[in-house]
Formats: C-alpha cells, sequence, structure tokens
C-alpha cells in the first residue's frame, strides 16, 4: 500500500464520525487561533509605540540627556542640568542639528473670565517644531532670536486652543500663564494621545522665561539630535566632556533613542511571546485529546483492523493510516485556527484603533507546531492498532 491509500482511509474515518472530529479539533483550533490572535496584538501594539515614537522625530540620531547619575526610575534625581549647559552643548558638540532643552511645571492660563490647566506647560528651544516634527498649523512658533530676546510668547496645543478659544484662531491673543502675560504666537498640529497622554494638551514658551513662567528654570531633560547616526557616539562623547568639565562630576545620564527604541521592542517581544506561550499550552492539551480519541477509535475498530490485517495489511499500512487521521484532525484544526485568528487579530486591532499587523511567522509555527503534535500524540494510538493480533482481533466483540 502506498502512502495515498492510508490518507484517503483517514479521511473517510474521519467523515464518518463527523461531529467527533469537530469536537476533537476544537482543541487545535483555539490553540492555533489564540497564538495568532494574541502575537498579531502583541506586533500590533509595537508597530503602534514605535510609530508613535517615531512620528515625534525621534530616531536613532538622536539622545536624551537626563538629571542625576540614576536612572529615572529609582525616583526624582536631583536637576543638575542648568541653563548654561544649554550654550555649553550647543558650541561644542560636533555635528549637532537640534537641541531642545525642557523646563516642565505646572501653569494655569488664563484668558479673559476663563481658565485652563494644561498637562504640559514646557519651557522649550526654537528648535522644537523640527526636533519634534511638530510644526503649528495655524501661525507660527517662536524664533531663536525671541527665545534669546526672553520675549513673552506662547504656542498652544489644539485641546488647549479648543478648551480656551473654540473654533476661533488664538493666534494674537493674549493669555496669561500663572500670572505672566504671555501672547500666543501659533497653534501646533495635532498629535493625539501618545501612551493615554494627549500630547495636544500642551502649552510652550522660551526656556530662557521659564523661570518667570514656571517658577524654575532647572532642566528636566535635554533632547539632541546630529546629522545622522554614525555620528551619535561622538555626540555621546562630547556630551559627557562638556558636562563633566561644567559639573565636575557626572551627575547625568543619557539615553540613546535606539537604546529607548531596543528596550521598548526587548519589553513587547516578552510579553508577546509568555501570552503566547500560555496560549500555545491549548495546543497540548489539543493534543492529548487527539491521542483520546484515537485510543477509543482502535479499540472500536477492532474487528475492522483485523479484517484489513487477514487480506494482507501490513503492519505498517495499519500505523500510517491512524497517524494521518492523528494528523488530518491536527492540520485541519490549524488550517481553521489560521483563519478565526487572523480574523479575530484584524477585528480587535481595528476596534482598538492599531496597526493591523498579521503574524505569518506566528501562523505557519503554529501549524508546523501543530503538525508536530498530531504527529506525536497519533504515534501511541498508531502503534497499539498495528501491532494488534489479527486472530485476536477477530474475535474481539465492541
Amino acid at each position: 500500500m502506498n502512502l495515498v491509500e492510508p490518507l484517503k482511509l483517514a479521511v473517510q474515518s474521519l467523515l464518518s464520525n463527523k461531529l467527533r472530529s469537530v469536537l476533537t479539533t476544537s482543541g487545535v483550533i483555539i490553540g492555533v487561533a489564540a497564538v495568532i490572535t494574541l502575537v498579531s496584538m502583541g506586533e500590533g501594539a509595537k508597530s503602534y509605540v514605535l510609530n508613535q515614537v517615531r512620528g515625534w522625530g525621534v530616531g536613532a540620531n538622536s539622545l536624551t540627556i537626563h538629571p542625576g547619575d540614576v536612572d529615572l526610575g529609582q525616583g526624582i534625581p536631583e536637576l543638575t542640568l542648568k541653563p548654561g549647559d544649554i550654550t555649553a552643548l550647543r558650541d561644542r558638540v560636533r555635528n549637532l542639528e537640534y537641541l531642545v532643552p525642557e523646563n516642565i511645571g505646572r501653569g494655569k492660563i488664563k484668558y479673559g473670565r476663563k481658565e485652563y490647566a494644561p498637562s504640559f506647560a514646557m519651557g522649550i528651544s526654537a528648535d522644537y517644531p523640527r526636533a519634534f516634527n511638530q510644526r503649528p498649523v495655524d501661525g507660527r512658533f517662536f524664533t531663536r532670536a525671541e527665545e534669546q530676546g526672553r520675549k513673552r510668547v506662547a504656542v498652544i496645543g489644539k485641546t488647549v486652543a479648543r478648551n480656551l478659544f473654540g473654533e476661533f484662531s488664538p493666534v494674537g491673543e493674549k493669555i496669561k500663564i500663572n500670572g505672566v502675560g504671555l501672547e500666543i504666537l501659533g497653534v501646533l498640529e495635532e498629535k493625539g494621545t501618545m501612551l493615554t497622554y494627549d500630547m495636544d494638551d500642551i502649552v510652550v514658551f522660551p526656556s530662557t522665561i521659564s523661570q518667570a513662567v514656571i517658577g524654575t528654570d532647572q532642566i528636566w531633560e535635554i533632547f539632541l539630535t546630529v546629522r545622522n547616526e554614525t555620528q551619535i557616539q561622538g555626540a555621546i562623547d562630547d556630551v559627557k566632556r562638556v558636562l563633566i568639565s561644567r559639573h565636575k562630576k557626572e551627575d547625568f545620564h543619557l539615553h540613546t533613542q535606539q537604546g529607548m527604541i531596543d528596550i521598548i521592542n526587548n519589553i513587547l517581544n516578552a510579553l508577546t511571546a509568555i501570552v503566547s506561550a500560555i496560549a500555545a499550552i491549548s495546543l497540548l492539551v489539543g493534543g492529548i485529546g487527539i491521542m483520546n480519541i484515537m485510543l477509543v477509535s482502535v479499540t472500536e475498530r477492532t474487528r475492522e483492523i483485523g479484517i484489513r490485517k487477514a487480506i494482507g495489511a501490513k503492519n505498517n499500512d495499519i500505523f500510517f493510516q491512524f497517524v494521518s487521521e492523528s494528523v488530518l484532525i491536527t492540520m485541519s484544526g490549524a488550517a481553521i485556527g489560521v483563519l478565526v485568528g487572523t480574523t479575530a487579530a484584524w477585528a480587535i486591532m481595528t476596534i482598538l484603533k492599531l496597526d493591523a499587523v498579521i503574524a505569518y511567522g506566528a501562523a505557519a509555527l503554529a501549524c508546523f507546531v501543530a503538525f508536530l503534535v498530531g504527529t506525536f500524540f497519533g504515534v501511541y494510538p498508531a502503534m497499539r492498532a498495528a501491532r494488534l493480533d489479527p486472530v485476536e482481533a477477530l474475535r474481539f466483540e465492541a
């Protein structure tokens, strides 16, 4: 008997017990669908986060300087970065393209009788719109001359504009932030949310007037970019040399944006792997169910096996027939699981407004694992069937 004949017999056997075949297959369907759905959602989440990060102009040619010699995760550090550091870095970091200090504070905006407290009130530099890829859609941004001249001007985000001015253009209007009068020069383009934060609920002004507006000129972080990513190591060396020379110690720490992107990738990949491994357990459970059903099938078909052996079927023929049934169950379940999983992943990501990323690699791997499961859990029942003595099998009464 060739290998085609056992497959035909396996198909006939499965079709003769449709309900049992469907129920047996359901474990594989659930396992494969769960793996594909979870991996696809993980890839979609990763794509969303990375697109959000890159949407702010953050790339491998970027570097962030944080105050304190420990990571922010260890607590609020001493704000060791000073305004004089900005001038020194601008003058002495090679290949510098943009440099943006961030003086962050609380600011209550007053316009006439209206009051509003934005999520972010920041003193920054004139490089901000180019460095973070967020330009004004109404009016303009303040210039380097206005920054150095300590002009009392501000640019607001879309959320602030809607809350204070409705549909009217705020350009040229006068507002007060913590009692300090500022003229609105422009409205930034809408960026939406990033990790649940409304990035349009913001008001920015020259860092040189931060002391007057928010009561501090201490810097939370300094963001800088060089012309291309090959120059980032040189920038790191320059930053360390400049700041250590000024501070007499290394009371700051650096993060490259590529490093941050890699960390995000690693975290999301680990989470995806963990939940996918948990989901894949259902494949193992499905395999145990398949072996159980195949053992029952061997018992039910003992006389059939005896008759086939009596008319010339060899042990290998019986073995391949039962292994084929097991593999057919798992592979048909895998095929349905791929369809269900990709559909579910697409639907969920559409509802969550994430990028619809379908994990075709995970689908292929899940199908391969399903094939291995079907083969592994089908071997013992097939061996048991193949070893039946034809005389005893013919005498068997169910």
